[in-house]
């Protein structure tokens, strides 16, 4: 017999602890329909894990503040975490559900793991840049990357099997004599 109280109870705190995730802010008292604005914000979060391959990434962590009745309909990034506030005249599902996306990304992508994609996308564009004539005469080799920059060297086997690896640190096999 307890057990569906409790059950009621802890329902209602758990909704109401989602639901604190996005902040809705409506002075002019405009017409959104709140419930619907709640449950497009947890889809957007789960699509957006879900194509992310990062369950749980989002969930109770992504922080939105809705501002509704500002004509300069906009969004801002409020911290390095990628929480942010979105700012539109009038409610629109469509703009909401993009910002909302943006933002969740911007969480998605910490500052972490956008460092390790700068590392990489600096170390590619080094390694496929073009080169000029009078460097490739010059005999003064390329300036290597910072060890800061470096992402820690992977193994032989592990660049075997995952092929978004770099280049693999694979010694040369010495070669069999033939008899």
């Amino acid at each position: 017999m307890l057990a569906w109280p409790r059950t009621t109870v802890l329902l209602v705190l758990a909704s109401s602890w989602v639901r604190a995730q996005l902040t809705i802010e409506n002075p002019k008292k405009l017409d959104i329909p709140e419930p619907q604005a709640q449950a497009l914000f947890l889809n957007i979060n789960r699509v957006m894990e879900s194509e992310f391959h990062s369950p749980g990434t989002l969930e109770n962590k992504l922080r939105v503040r809705l501002v509704l009745g500002q004509p300069q309909e906009r969004f801002t990034i409020d911290d390095s975490l990628g929480n942010g506030t979105i700012y539109l005249e009038r409610w629109n599902e469509g703009k909401f559900a993009v910002s909302t996306m943006r933002l969740a990304v911007q969480h998605l992508l910490g500052p972490d793991r956008q460092k390790k994609m700068l590392e990489e996308i600096v170390r590619r564009t080094r390694d496929t840049a073009p080169v000029s004539t009078a460097q490739l005469h010059n005999d003064s080799a390329p300036a290597p990357l910072p060890p800061e920059i470096l992402p820690p060297p992977e193994t032989c086997v592990a660049g075997i099997a995952n092929a978004a690896l770099r280049g693999g640190n694979c010694s040369p096999v010495r070669p069999v004599p033939v008899r």
